[in-house]
């Protein structure tokens, strides 16, 4: 079978490998569409251990069931499913509390097993989730982003926030702001430096955009909240600035969630946090219950993909891939990837 293969660093190669057999507890799935993630592609750009070459990756992605593995009930050949990425043990406090995602042995497809840049792909029955007939496999793809969404929106205490402010207009930044737009949030604003990236937020559903490269940010979200400050910050970037400038952003007892994982040092006010009674709050991956929350979302229509999303062959796959590693386009953001 054909796949998008990383045999060393800085290298891609569309490449036959061996079609996978599924083990106890697994299916083979076709594989219907796969989203290159913002992860692979800075883990690329750095050289990050947790994705170690050789390897092939790729995590968010639907597919269809071509044969069943030893045990594996309630699902049949033919069947369309959307997977969850994170590979949980099932059986530790996290898990059988409900929160798999924070499993001290979870691993990620596309790490330690071979993901999904390929036509076929074996699975763990426990990952793979019905999805619902009015989804298409490329929405049902994007599932895993839309639920990083979901899960950072679902930490916030404050139902119906009069502001919101977003940094970051990325997949995870753009599908947060249609979440909080679906989940009743009054206005709206994000922040980015690509002038494109904020023309889809406005067109997504921003009532305020902030090019942080030309304007003052802190001034900007002043005068977009009256002075009052936000009732909720969501950094969707992770930079150590973009940490510090949504602390500052909310109001004295208001909060903010931090989602993206660009830097690990940051340095905030502890005067500010403490004296404010702001809340920071981390948030990571999804639980099941969010891509439930995030199919309902695609089904409903909730969620536009159309101006910012482009579907390419499997066979594309390096040139796209390296082109959103070198030089992002301003004409789409995110790319998914759809085996013949």
């Amino acid at each position: 079978m054909k796949a998008l293969f990383y045999p060393a660093w800085d290298r891609l190669e569309i490449r036959d490998v061996p079609e996978p057999s599924p083990k106890a507890g697994e299916v083979l799935l076709k594989v219907l569409a796969v989203g290159i993630c913002g992860s692979e592609l800075h883990g690329f750009k750095i050289h990050a251990p947790r994705r170690t070459p050789p390897l092939i990756m790729g995590h968010e992605f639907s597919g269809e069931v071509l044969a069943l593995g030893p045990g594996v009930s309630g699902y049949r050949v033919g069947d369309v499913v959307a997977v969850n990425s994170t590979i949980s043990c099932g059986v530790c406090d996290a898990c059988v509390e409900g929160d798999p995602h924070v499993c001290p042995t979870a691993e990620v497809y596309g790490t330690k097993r071979p993901g999904a840049f390929a036509e076929r792909v074996a699975a763990p029955a426990s990952t793979i989730m019905p999805m619902p007939e009015n989804v298409t496999p490329v929405q049902a793809s994007l599932m895993e982003p839309l639920g990083n969404g979901v899960h950072a929106w679902s930490m916030i205490r404050r139902r119906f926030p009069e502001s919101v402010v977003i940094f970051g207009a990325g997949a995870i930044g753009l599908f947060t702001l249609q979440v909080a737009r679906a989940a009743g949030a009054g206005r709206l604003a994000v922040v980015d430096v690509s002038p494109a990236r904020l023309d889809v937020a406005k067109r997504l559903g921003a009532d305020r955009t902030l090019n942080a490269r030309t304007e003052d940010v802190q001034a900007g979200i002043r005068d977009f909240t009256r002075g009052r400050g936000a009732d909720v910050a969501v950094d969707a970037v992770g930079a150590a600035s973009t940490r510090d400038l949504a602390v500052k952003a909310v109001r004295k007892g208001c909060e903010c969630v931090w989602l993206g994982l660009h830097d690990d040092a940051t340095t905030v006010g502890g005067l500010d946090i403490v004296l404010g009674e702001k809340a920071i709050c981390g948030s990571f991956a999804v639980r099941p219950r969010d891509l439930r929350a995030a199919l309902d979302l695609l089904g409903a229509g909730k969620i536009a993909l159309d101006s910012w999303v482009r579907t390419f062959p499997l066979t594309a796959g390096v040139d796209v891939f390296t082109q959103l590693v070198t030089a992002p386009p301003d004409d789409y953001i995110k790319a998914v990837l759809v085996p013949a």
